[in-house]
């Protein structure tokens, strides 16, 4: 029989695998040993061939071990591959983690038994080993030397004599093993009717809920409920600090030791110990963020992935896949149900329930009946700053009555730093960064001291003393990021209790908890942050949210930046009034705009469908297809306008297709953006090499 077998090698020349012989049957996702030029290497069986499929001899596998990928693994790294235009090599990555492979196998049980042919020994010691292994078939060595009290060189003298014989064994696989949860939540009617619904439909379901209407006790629920029936669970968070929100519950759910937690932050022993026990069926549910979904669940029954139309779930190194499209391919492989929660549907998702591919079940109450917060919007093109900007007096006033009366507030500004630029008052020319050419951004150090960040490249630089283009000394910082807003709330209110969520406070997830433990104890009085405090926070204490400047991000040339603010303005208004009566305040130069005015009346539907429709008209996703080839180093925009020229000749009249510099790029990187129906088919037609291929793109700019 032939096989296609993925060596471990680097070699992009073979990164769909090479084929060999071997006379028995190995299944797909088989760890084996083969020859690769003059040395046996590890690799992984991908598929059986009808025929060896070259003309080339074959060389024969020299061993075969345990099957380290399911098949339903197997089949869908073969679409992601077919998918994602990459090697079955670039997505093997996400499913294994590093070579040796071999270090992932089950560790072998030594074991040692009485040879009931050998002639008794002399010895107090050796006799006692006699004697412990008579009352028992085996014992390990740890418990065989407990038992008898005997060293590690008497062992090895009877092993020698004959007297016991030693024995290797792999450690047992678990599969389909019912597990029983504990601290199940009682759903209410409304709930349980979801719950139902969704059981009942083997496609995917889209869980469409207001923000506080209980879709995480639905979530416990259909584990607990998959579990049950043997299977096993893949919940998927947007981001790695929201894991921390929500291990506590699922603890309580199905046992520590049955829990695992999978995401980019664990160091490469974590990750190869963990995978190890989910491997040997040891683990009934993932928490993780989006690289969870290739942890290797061999009886897998359900996925989840809350806040479904978040960004995050989109890879952006090779493979470059995105969670929800791949979930939905996982699951069809795999016989397992599909479950996307979200209280705002992205439009991919919206349009692929108006086909009747995704089922829609509704969750239109806060859970307890509590009302959705009141939502206030503020013109600031009416409001006097003075030194508070972007502070209103409504705003600093409602902070201060939150204050008053033991309550707790959230302040959502999208920008990090101290100011969003450092401005020169005489040629008015804003600081750049020399990588991205996009303006620096002020930060504060620890010391106190300022220094200038590029957000988009990572470049630190020290503060001018002079302006680079004038050579004037008159450098001022203007904007507002959150090391400003929380220098404005001390100053105003000095006695607050204030926390800071962002890039420069959050390092690591464990700080995210420490912060919701503050919070949750009622330790802190403001929460002030960037899209972290957003998503997904259970904070019963809160009776204020505030968007600082809703305007962030509004007006970049992007068809999606409509879509995401809206999002991003109503999860934020989901933070308000959850346990008590809420308000919530948009501060904004655009009131009229309709992502502001929609998520202010809390109208959700009637924004899906005005921007569905908007979509169509314009023919952008999901209404079309869009792939970006991008195109990186000396020469680019030369070969990004050559590209483009063959692309022109090879389109059709529905197709779209145009070259840029890349928004971030600095003019160093191009890419082609071709917008159809089916683009793919177009590119089969070209030379690729060294070209990046983005499917689906979030990043369009």
């Amino acid at each position: 029989m032939f096989y296609r077998v993925l060596t471990a090698s680097q070699s992009s020349a073979i990164g769909d695998g090479l084929t060999y012989e071997a006379e028995e049957h190995i299944a797909p996702g088989a760890h084996v040993r083969v020859p690769l030029r003059k040395r046996i290497v590890e690799g992984l069986v991908l598929e059986v061939l009808k025929s060896k499929n070259t003309e080339a001899a074959v060389k024969k596998i020299s061993g075969i071990g345990t099957t380290l990928l399911a098949t339903h693994q197997i089949e869908t790294l073969h679409w992601m591959s077919e998918r994602y235009f990459c090697s079955l090599r670039q997505a093997l990555r996400v499913w294994l983690p590093a070579p040796p492979w071999r270090n992932l196998l089950p560790e072998p049980i030594v074991t040692y038994g009485l040879n009931s042919e050998a002639t008794e020994p002399r010895g107090k010691r050796q006799l006692a080993v006699v004697e412990a292994l008579r009352g028992s078939k085996e014992l390990t060595e740890e418990k065989l030397r407990a038992e008898s009290g005997a060293s590690v060189a008497t062992l090895r003298t009877l092993l020698k004599a004959g007297v016991i014989e030693c024995f290797e064994v792999l450690s047992a696989v678990s599969d389909g093993t019912k597990h029983q949860c504990t601290n199940v939540p009682k759903l209410t009617p409304e709930q349980q009717k979801a719950c139902d619904t969704m059981q009942a439909d083997s496609r995917p379901s889209l869980l469409f809920g207001v923000t506080g209407s209980g879709k995480t006790a639905l979530y416990q629920c259909l584990i607990a409920d998959c579990l049950a029936r043997g299977k096993q669970a893949i919940l998927l968070l947007p981001e790695i600090f929201l894991t921390e929100n929500f291990t506590a519950t699922f603890v309580d759910l199905v046992g520590e030791e049955r829990l695992a937690i999978w995401h980019s932050r664990l160091t490469i022993g974590q990750r190869r110990e963990t995978w190890r026990r989910i491997h040997r069926g040891e683990i009934s549910l993932v928490l993780g963020s989006r690289s969870a979904l290739f942890t290797p669940l061999r009886n897998l029954g359900l996925v989840i992935l809350d806040e479904e139309h978040e960004w995050t779930y989109k890879n952006e190194q090779m493979p470059r896949y995105h969670a929800r499209p791949l979930a939905e391919k996982l699951c069809s492989a795999a016989k397992a149900k599909l479950v996307l929660g979200t209280a705002t549907p992205s439009l991919e998702s919206w349009d692929a329930v108006k086909k009747v591919q995704f089922q829609l079940v509704r969750l239109d109450r806060r859970y307890g009946n509590h009302a959705l917060p009141n939502v206030r919007i503020i013109d600031l093109a009416d409001v006097g700053f003075g030194e508070d900007y972007p502070f209103s007096p409504t705003l600093l006033t409602e902070i201060g009555n939150r204050l008053d009366r033991k309550e707790q507030s959230i302040l959502f500004l999208n920008r990090r730093g101290l100011a969003t630029a450092l401005l020169c008052l005489d040629c008015r020319r804003r600081v750049t960064s020399p990588e991205s050419q996009l303006p620096f951004t002020v930060h504060r150090r620890l010391d106190g001291s300022l220094e200038l960040q590029d957000h988009s490249t990572g470049l630190v630089a020290a503060l001018p003393e002079r302006c680079p283009h004038c050579n004037s000394e008159r450098l001022h910082a203007v904007g507002a990021g959150t090391q400003r807003i929380e220098t404005i709330v001390a100053r105003h209110f000095p006695k607050a209790r204030l926390l800071r969520a962002d890039r420069d406070t959050l390092m690591h997830p464990e700080q995210m908890r420490t912060l919701l433990q503050t919070m949750k104890k009622r330790e802190a009085d403001i929460l002030l942050g960037t899209q972290s405090v957003v998503k997904g926070l259970d904070l019963p204490s809160v009776t204020l949210a505030a968007v600082l400047l809703a305007d962030v991000g509004l007006s970049l040339p992007h068809f999606r930046a409509g879509e995401r603010i809206f999002q991003l303005l109503t999860q934020l208004a989901g933070r308000s009034g959850r346990s008590q009566p809420g308000d919530v305040i948009f501060q904004t130069f655009r009131p009229s705009a309709p992502e502001v005015k929609l998520a202010a009346e809390h109208q959700v539907e009637a924004y899906l469908e005005q921007e569905m429709r908007l979509r169509e008209y314009l023919k952008y996703p999901p209404a079309t297809e869009i792939i970006r080839l991008l195109l990186r180093g000396p020469g680019a925009a030369t070969k990004a306008k050559a590209l483009l020229q063959k692309l022109h000749a090879l389109i059709d009249e529905e197709t779209h297709v145009h070259a840029a510099p890349t928004f971030f790029g600095g003019g160093k990187e191009w890419h082609i953006l071709i917008r159809g129906k089916n683009p793919r088919s177009v590119l089969q037609h070209i030379d690729l090499t060294d070209v990046i291929i983005d499917v689906d793109p979030l990043e369009c700019l």
